[in-house]
């Protein structure tokens, strides 16, 4: 419907604006892999790709395989350590909130998902304290912002 103006306005962003997200997303490039089941058939796809920022409880994923929106996909995302040799995994079941496709072949299609948090596996007594370290420090950094 147009304005005073005469001109259509698409979108606008007000002070009523919501962020859904729960926790403070960090970027981060991060090898993924990801499992959904189809609505209609059953059939299981897999697809890989890699993160472009993730959160305690959600991820955007860069991917030439996106699952459509409302899927339930199981995340593992594999996280190279500071040491260069040690690696953690992540897994998690997550809900695709939304699907970006690529219109200007770029190859950045990609598909946001949120759900209860990650599950960490580390793979080695110095990974594990690498994780706690940084998990520490996560906690020092947040309560120095309250």
């Amino acid at each position: 419907m147009p304005g005073k103006n005469g001109k259509i306005q698409i979108a606008h962003r007000s002070e009523y604006s919501v962020e859904r997200r729960k926790g403070i997303r960090y970027r981060m490039n991060a090898s993924v892999m990801f499992r959904w089941s189809g609505p209609e058939n059953g059939h299981h796809y897999q697809g890989e790709g890699i993160t472009r920022d993730m959160s305690v409880a959600g991820a955007f994923v860069i991917t030439a395989t996106c699952p459509p929106p409302n899927s339930h996909v199981q995340m593992e995302v594999f996280l190279p350590l500071s040491d260069g040799g040690s690696r953690a995994l992540m897994r998690a079941e997550m809900l695709v909130m939304r699907v970006e496709h690529d219109s200007a072949g770029k190859k950045r299609s990609g598909f946001s998902a949120a759900g209860k948090g990650f599950s960490l596996r580390t793979f080695s007594e110095q990974a594990s304290r690498l994780v706690d370290g940084l998990i520490k420090e996560s906690e020092e950094s947040m309560e120095g912002q309250e």
